[in-house]
């Protein structure tokens, strides 16, 4: 059985509504029908949302027992920023499931049509399924290659400096060294800074308009950045990293694009990799931290970091309290200092722009 094509295409057209905001999560549509009839649409509408399949069962309600389902990708297997659909849909006592293509996530490649068909719903594939795939290419090809890395940037003084002892940083580069960072963030799925960094210099973290905005990654261990900065602003999805140990978090941090993702700590301050790879998992292969000190250092010596972009600006601020670009407690000996392979230098306006990797 082939499905209706008119129903896949209706799931094609909202899946386009996600654009840039499901970034870097695929556009999925979803259409729910019975007796010839819709009863309900979805569509997946930003990073760490709902589901398509979730909001269109939402719409069609207990309506959806013996129903058809289709949608644009094989339904989710594994919990991750929302529950698998396969058991909701299972739960919705779908009759049939019409899907595009299979996901390539190897968390759900094949395993969420294995779970409905193990339920007794009929599955069928491949109905639209070279649209579907152009439509979401980039998110098929950054889940094949199976890359993951995580970069540091920073910007100082010639006297290695990244803000005066007033914690004042504007601006240290020039205006074409931060256009060049504006067109780097596009080529990341996220940005990653500490909540010292946002509290003191409330950073947008986007592209300025020079492409798609990656997710803004905040390590806020007590959940404490208030409301009304502006990573707040929902220009781009936001994740707050805190302590898993907290109990209730705040409303602020559950409105739409704005995610908590709990950590232990306690294990994370010992090993940076701990939040790199749940990161990853929730497709967030490429990172570029941007300060500040303690959390590029915390990076560093744990080995976390493939590449670094170090900008050095024809400044001196001086002031023995002055902040650098990696804090922590550093080495005790130079010999145990960190190598930097391939130094390279380039000059970008008044700057001159370091790149390296460990």
């Amino acid at each position: 059985m082939q499905g209706n094509v008119k129903f896949m295409r209706l799931a094609l057209a909202l899946s386009r509504k996600g654009g840039d905001l499901v970034f870097p999560n695929p556009m999925v549509g979803c259409v729910v029908v019975k007796d010839g009839k819709i009863i309900g649409k979805g569509y997946h509408k930003f990073f760490g949302g709902k589901h398509a399949e979730a909001n269109a069962l939402d719409e069609a309600g207990p309506k959806s027992a013996g129903a058809d389902l289709y949608v644009t990708l094989e339904p989710c297997a594994h919990q991750g920023k929302q529950p698998p659909c396969a058991r909701r849909i299972i739960g919705a006592k779908i009759k049939r499931v019409f899907y595009s293509h299979a996901d390539v996530n190897p968390e759900t490649s094949g395993r969420g049509i294995k779970i409905l068909r193990r339920a007794g719903v009929e599955t069928y594939g491949g109905l639209l399924a070279a649209e579907a795939r152009a439509l979401n290419k980039k998110f098929i090809q950054n889940m094949k290659s199976g890359e993951a890395r995580t970069d540091v940037k920073f910007a100082m003084t010639l006297d290695g400096k990244i803000a005066s002892k007033s914690f004042d940083s504007k601006w240290i580069t020039c205006k074409k060294s931060r256009d060049f960072v504006h067109d780097l963030r596009t080529k990341y799925d996220a940005i990653l800074v500490g909540t010292n960094t946002v509290l003191k210099d409330n950073p947008s973290l986007t592209s300025h308009g020079r492409g798609h905005n990656p997710v803004r990654v905040i390590i806020d261990e007590n959940l404490k950045t208030p409301l009304g900065f502006n990573v707040f602003n929902g220009a781009a999805a936001t994740i707050f990293v805190c302590d898993e140990k907290i109990k209730n978090v705040p409303p602020r941090f559950k409105q739409d694009r704005v995610l908590a993702l709990k950590i232990n700590f306690e294990k994370f301050k010992k090993d940076f990799t701990i939040l790199t790879g749940k990161l990853n998992e929730w497709g967030l292969k490429k990172i570029l931290i941007e300060g500040g000190g303690e959390t590029i250092a915390s990076a560093l010596f744990s080995g976390a970091v493939s590449n670094i972009y170090a900008f050095a600006a024809p400044k001196i601020i001086g002031g023995r309290d002055a902040v650098s670009p990696v804090g922590g407690s550093g080495v005790d000996f130079i010999k145990d200092g960190l190598k930097i392979k391939n130094l390279a230098a380039k000059k970008i306006g008044t700057d001159f722009l370091f790149t390296g990797n460990l």
